[in-house]
């Protein structure tokens, strides 16, 4: 290989694999508690995992050479995805929702992004706290916008539980 296609491809995949460093810092900070696999990475070269007890459930994300995301997460509060869906989406924009997702119940709703080629897919269970969020093929700023919505709705709820518990009006 000529030195200058040699350097020309090692620049390449230094500017890349910023850019996937970058996407991992991005995808934390929307998720705090998201961190690297203890596993090796499956078939990305990124594979991030979340597992929190008491928190915004728990699964795997994981970033491919595309840079684009793949999100299991299971173990999420329903009211917490409904609220974050209707956020980024807005109402009534996936299939079998034709109106504010928390008004929708139990069920599975999805959205195939043509332009992107994304895959949405999120499921209300009959358990409040046991709905799953599942994303393929996401670019990263839309899973980054998802992320943030889902621990903003997470806070959000967590905090008027709270302060509903203090004043006595929780149940």
């Amino acid at each position: 290989m000529k030195p200058t296609v040699m350097k020309a491809l090692e620049e390449w995949k230094e500017a890349s694999d910023h850019l996937q460093d970058r996407a991992v810092n991005a995808l934390r900070l929307a998720l705090p508690g998201l961190d690297y696999s203890k596993t090796p990475p499956y078939c990305c070269p990124a594979t991030l995992d979340i597992a929190q007890a008491d928190g915004l459930g728990d699964g795997r994300i994981c970033i491919d050479d595309d840079r684009r995301a793949t999100i299991e997460l299971d173990h999420v509060p329903n009211a917490v995805i409904a609220e974050a869906v209707d956020e980024v989406f807005g109402i009534g924009w996936f299939d079998n929702a034709d109106e504010a997702l928390e008004d929708c119940g139990p069920g599975s709703y999805f959205y195939d992004d043509e332009t992107s080629g994304s895959e949405y897919e999120v499921r209300l269970s009959e358990n409040p706290d046991d709905g799953h969020v599942a994303v393929s093929y996401v670019p990263i700023p839309y899973a980054v916008e998802l992320l943030d919505a889902l621990t903003a709705a997470y806070d959000r709820q967590r905090q008027e539980a709270t302060d509903g518990a203090r004043d006595g009006s929780a149940a």
